[in-house]
């Protein structure tokens, strides 16, 4: 059995990971690819040699999103996810072909670890081979290959007894020696014409770096990336201009059911904890009783929506025309307490605020203390049903 320390190559590490389960070995093959994965992108963003071949970070980019979701643990078509990895697989091995490696080795090297990490996943009787090369390909593409190994042992000793981590950040120390390169591939992305199509890539690779689910729930996170490792091979060999678009709604619909479940959650929270109508008489202002059946109204359309959202966004296909409805009716209503709000003054909306209860106190607070965050999902849910 090779001692952890003593790992400080591919051989010494193909043969300790010879004796683990295979995840262990396709996230150590993940986790090295992606190390290095801002010497591939920077390369196909400024050099010429990529320009010329019309190069983007996809290939490589896709390998390791299908690394990072055969490592959690077998899907539920594994069958589906080695054919998905094989295809990754070959496509960055296409791009590394097209590299030109007299140019840029390290881009070279960089391709060549993604390929690995894919062969990792697809191939469970080769994963310890695949890992180590993975490893030793990134070793290459870093200009200070010592630090690379030290961050994979470092890794090795997480696995203890055959798990990997939940989270764990990608380099041991901040965002690692890329750090400056990746601000500026982020920085070139997200100033230029396609930034949107992009976006999806930047932010699940800072996440990757943080070591943090995309997603406020790890399990949420993994269900969205099999969703888009598993997107037919006809739409990524398209290529960006197709498959990104295609990746940005699943991205959108999980990020709508994370919203809406933190704002139905809220909602109940607030409801369970409200006073008694004879409380609320007492406390609220002359103004605010006056106009608070149409106010009740108003609020029990939002919070009504709200139930339809969250209902109809997890069905599989959700059916887009009765979100668009449903976002419509919330908008009007929260766009009828807003300015209900703003004409009888802030004094009658903090004083609605305190009294915590009922429906139209429960408004109230969340319009005041959550800074639109209502509006924001209606909006974001609008946008998501008309598709734009």
């Amino acid at each position: 059995m090779v001692e952890i320390a003593d790992i400080e190559d591919r051989e010494s590490l193909e043969a300790w990971l010879k004796d683990q389960p295979r995840e262990v070995a396709v996230w150590i093959a993940l986790r090295a690819a992606a190390r290095v994965l801002p010497v591939w992108w920077d390369a196909v963003l400024t050099d010429d040699w990529a320009h010329k071949r019309d190069l983007t970070a996809l290939p490589v980019l896709r390998s390791l999103l299908l690394s990072s979701v055969a490592a959690v643990g077998p899907t539920e078509d594994s069958n589906a996810t080695a054919h998905a990895a094989d295809r990754a697989a070959y496509a960055a091995r296409a791009a590394r072909a097209a590299a030109d490696v007299t140019a840029d080795a390290t881009a070279h090297a960089a391709a060549r670890a993604a390929r690995a990490a894919a062969h990792a996943a697809a191939d469970a009787d080769r994963a310890a081979y695949a890992a180590a090369y993975a490893a030793a390909a990134a070793a290459d593409a870093a200009a200070d290959s010592d630090l690379v190994w030290a961050a994979i042992r470092l890794d090795v000793e997480q696995t203890a007894g055959g798990y990997v981590p939940d989270t764990l950040a990608l380099w041991p120390d901040s965002k690692g020696p890329l750090e400056e390169q990746w601000r500026a591939i982020v920085w070139q992305v997200t100033n230029s014409e396609e930034a949107e199509g992009w976006q999806f890539w930047i932010e699940w690779y800072d996440a990757l770096l943080d070591g943090r689910p995309m997603l406020g729930d790890a399990a949420r996170t993994w269900e969205m990336l099999e969703e888009i490792a598993l997107i037919d091979d006809a739409t990524w060999d398209a290529g960006p201009e197709v498959v990104n678009p295609v990746i940005r709604e699943i991205w959108d619909l999980y990020r709508l059911r994370e919203e809406v479940a933190a704002l139905c959650a809220e909602k109940e929270q607030l409801l369970a904890g409200r006073a008694s109508a004879e409380a609320r008489s007492h406390n609220q202002p002359p103004e605010l009783v006056d106009t608070e059946p149409e106010m009740a109204r108003q609020v029990e359309v939002i919070w009504a929506g709200l139930d339809a959202a969250q209902d109809e966004l997890e069905q599989e296909v959700p059916d887009k025309h009765v979100l668009q409805r449903t976002a419509e009716e919330m908008l009007a209503a929260l766009k009828a307490v807003a300015g209900y709000c703003a004409k009888v003054g802030d004094a009658v909306v903090m004083s609605a605020a305190k009294v915590g209860g009922g429906a139209v106190g429960t408004a109230i607070l969340d319009h005041v203390a959550n800074n639109g965050r209502l509006f924001q999902f209606a909006k974001d849910l609008f946008q998501y049903a008309v598709g734009g």
